[in-house]
C-alpha cells in the first residue's frame, strides 16, 4: 500500500516548477502589470512568490478594488482605506509610483495619513490622486510638498492651498490639474517652483462646483496669463481650457509673447468660443508664440445662440499676421467646428502659414446643414495652402 502511494506521488513531485525559479526582475514586472489585489493573491502560487509583493515599486489602487460594489460611501471608504493601509504596512523597500484613482471614494482625512506615510518614504517619483467629488473637495495636505523627488503629478477633484512657498519640485516634468481649485497667485507660485516642467494640463470640467477658490483657467487677469507662460521656458505639451483674458485699456493683449514657447510641440485647447474676442486673442497669442508646434488639437464650444462681437468678426482683417510661421506643424484637428467667420479665418490662417502640414481633420458641428458644410469646404479649398501635401478632411461626429 505504501509503495502504491509512493508511486502515485513521485511523478507529480518530479514535474518541473516553472514559476518558482523565474528571474526576480521578470516576476516584479508581472506583478506590476496586474491589479494590486491580484498581485497579492499570487502568493499562493509558489513559496518563492510568497513575499514578492511586499517590495513592489509601483502601488496602484483603482476602481477594481471595489469589484462592482454598490455599498455606501462609508463602506467604500473603509474598504479602500483598509486595503491601502494593509499594503503600506507590509511593504518593504522604495515606492516609486503611487496611484489612488477610485472614482467613488469621497474626500476623507485618511488620505492625509497615506500621503504623510509616503512623504516619510521620500522615494516617490509619480503621484496620481483621482477621487470622487463627494460633498467637499479633498484639500492636499502640507506633507505632500515634502515629496521632493516627484517627476509626475496628477490631481483630480482636489483643492491646493499653499501655506508656504519654500518647497521646490526640482525634478517635476509633468503636472496635471483636472478640476483642481487653486487661486491664480498660488498657481503661479506652484509652477515657479517647477523649473523643468515639460508637460502642463489645466482642465476644468463645466459646472463642477468644487470649493470657492478660483482656478486659473477661469481667470480674467491678463498679467497672470503672461506670467504663467513666461514660467514655462521648457514646455513641450500644453493642454488647458480656453483662458478668457479681459482686454482693458491698461493692458491690450499682444499678438505674440516676448519670450516665445520654442519647445512647445503639442497644444490642446478645450471649449473655445471664437465668437468672444478675448478667447480668440488668447488662441492667437498661443499659436503665434509657438513657432515649433507639431500638433494643434482644439475643441470648439459652438452655441447657435452665442453673440459674436464685431471685433472678433473682423479680427483677422484688423491685424497683420505676415510674421507668423508654423514651419513644423504637421497635424491640425478641430472638433465641434461651426460656421462662424472667425473660426474659418483661423483655419485659413493656419493653412496659409504651415508649409509642412500633412493632416487636417475638421469635425463639423451637427447643427451645420449639409449645404453649409459644402460651402465651408469649398471656401477652405479655394484659399491658399502653404503645404502641397496637406490632406484636408471634413467630417461629422
Amino acid at each position: 500500500m505504501h509503495d502504491f502511494i509512493r508511486c502515485r506521488m513521485e511523478p507529480e513531485c518530479l514535474l518541473p516548477d516553472r514559476i518558482s525559479n523565474l528571474p526576480s526582475s521578470l516576476v516584479q514586472t508581472i506583478l506590476t502589470l496586474i491589479p494590486i489585489r491580484d498581485a497579492y493573491r499570487t502568493s499562493i502560487l509558489s513559496r518563492n512568490w510568497r513575499h514578492r509583493c511586499v517590495n513592489l515599486p509601483k502601488l496602484e489602487f483603482d476602481d477594481k478594488l471595489l469589484e462592482k460594489s454598490t455599498t455606501s460611501q462609508l463602506s467604500i471608504k473603509c474598504k479602500v482605506v483598509h486595503a491601502i493601509y494593509t499594503v503600506l504596512l507590509l511593504h518593504r523597500g522604495p515606492v516609486l509610483e503611487f496611484s489612488l484613482c477610485v472614482s467613488q471614494l469621497p474626500s476623507c482625512c485618511e488620505i492625509d495619513q497615506i500621503i504623510m506615510h509616503l512623504a516619510n518614504n521620500t522615494t516617490v517619483e509619480k503621484f496620481n490622486l483621482v477621487i470622487g467629488l463627494g460633498h467637499s473637495a479633498y484639500k492636499i495636505p502640507s506633507s505632500f510638498f515634502s515629496l521632493k523627488r516627484l517627476t509626475h503629478i496628477n490631481l483630480k477633484n482636489c483643492v491646493v492651498h499653499l501655506q508656504s512657498t519654500s518647497f521646490r519640485f526640482e525634478r517635476l516634468t509633468s503636472l496635471c490639474f483636472h478640476n483642481v481649485n487653486i487661486t491664480n497667485k498660488m498657481l503661479i507660485c506652484f509652477i515657479s517652483c517647477c523649473p523643468i516642467l515639460k508637460s502642463l494640463t489645466l482642465v476644468r470640467s463645466n459646472n463642477v462646483p468644487i470649493g470657492e477658490e478660483k482656478h486659473f483657467v477661469g481667470s480674467d487677469q491678463y498679467s497672470d496669463l503672461v506670467q504663467l507662460f513666461q514660467l514655462l521656458p521648457l514646455i513641450e505639451h500644453l493642454e488647458m481650457n480656453c483662458c478668457p483674458v479681459k482686454v482693458e485699456d491698461k493692458g491690450v493683449i499682444p499678438q505674440s509673447l516676448a519670450n516665445k514657447l520654442v519647445h512647445l510641440r503639442a497644444l490642446v485647447l478645450h471649449a473655445l468660443s471664437f465668437g468672444k474676442e478675448d478667447e480668440l486673442r488668447f488662441v492667437i497669442l498661443l499659436v503665434t508664440s509657438s513657432p515649433n508646434l507639431k500638433k494643434i488639437k482644439m475643441e470648439m464650444n459652438c452655441s447657435p445662440t452665442e453673440a459674436m462681437s464685431q471685433t472678433a468678426m473682423n479680427l483677422f482683417e484688423l491685424q497683420d499676421y505676415s510674421y507668423v510661421k508654423l514651419d513644423h506643424l504637421d497635424e491640425l484637428e478641430i472638433t465641434n467646428f461651426g460656421d462662424m467667420k472667425p473660426g474659418m479665418d483661423f483655419l485659413k490662417l493656419i493653412l496659409a502659414k504651415s508649409s509642412m502640414l500633412k493632416k487636417v481633420r475638421v469635425v463639423i458641428n451637427n447643427n451645420i446643414s449639409v449645404s453649409d458644410e459644402v460651402k465651408m469646404l469649398r471656401d477652405v479649398l479655394w484659399n491658399p495652402c502653404a503645404s502641397v501635401g496637406a490632406q484636408i478632411k471634413f467630417e461629422r461626429a
